[in-house]
């Protein structure tokens, strides 16, 4: 009996478990409550948008999570790449490298503001391709050694709508503050 009712506690908590682990289907690791990217290093929150993570391409080279629409993936997107950099560099000199490449792209750059984003220096450069119609709005974040590059991508006459559902989801952006604890060593022991 005592089983019995201890399997009927439990059910709750195993109906809230993904089927597999790893996975985003479990309702404590989906994107709305922002704790999927936790091993990423940071959470993010789909609240207040219809928009879901898309399965990353394997043929990409980058690391990146992608959102679109889930009523119409063809739509707008959201990705957002992280990078390892020196703790010493600043964000100023990071984007600086990569924005004069650009033009060389394709891309014109509209304008580029410095700003703080939930408490960590951050900088947004916008963005129209030459070539394909599409606008872009980058928002790059840095905190200690890491550094968050999120791209909102849609097509000009669309932009607008897609940037607010952006807009939504990367003012959620925090970076894990949770730190693994330091291991104490103790010293061995000496011969005697």
């Amino acid at each position: 009996m005592k089983s019995f009712l201890g399997i009927l506690l439990s059910l709750p908590l195993i109906s809230l478990a993904a089927p597999y682990p790893a996975t985003s289907s479990s309702a404590l690791t989906a994107p709305e409550k922002g704790l999927y990217f936790l091993h990423k290093g940071f959470t993010l929150k789909t609240e207040g948008t219809n928009w879901v993570p898309v399965p990353g391409s394997e043929q990409s080279l980058l690391d990146t999570v992608r959102f679109s629409s889930k009523d119409n993936p063809k739509d707008g997107s959201l990705s957002i790449r992280t990078d390892k950099v020196a703790k010493t560099a600043s964000l100023d000199l990071y984007t600086r490298k990569w924005m004069r490449d650009y033009p060389n792209y394709g891309f014109e750059v509209i304008s580029a503001k410095n700003f703080t984003l939930n408490g960590s220096p951050a900088l947004v450069v916008d963005m129209l391709s030459r070539s394909k119609n599409k606008q872009i709005r980058q928002v790059i974040l840095k905190n200690e050694d890491r550094v968050a590059i999120m791209t909102c991508l849609d097509d000009k006459a669309n932009f607008n709508k897609a940037l607010q559902n952006c807009n939504q989801i990367m003012k959620s952006f925090s970076w894990n503050t949770l730190e693994v604890p330091e291991q104490k060593t103790t010293p061995a022991p000496t011969k005697q």
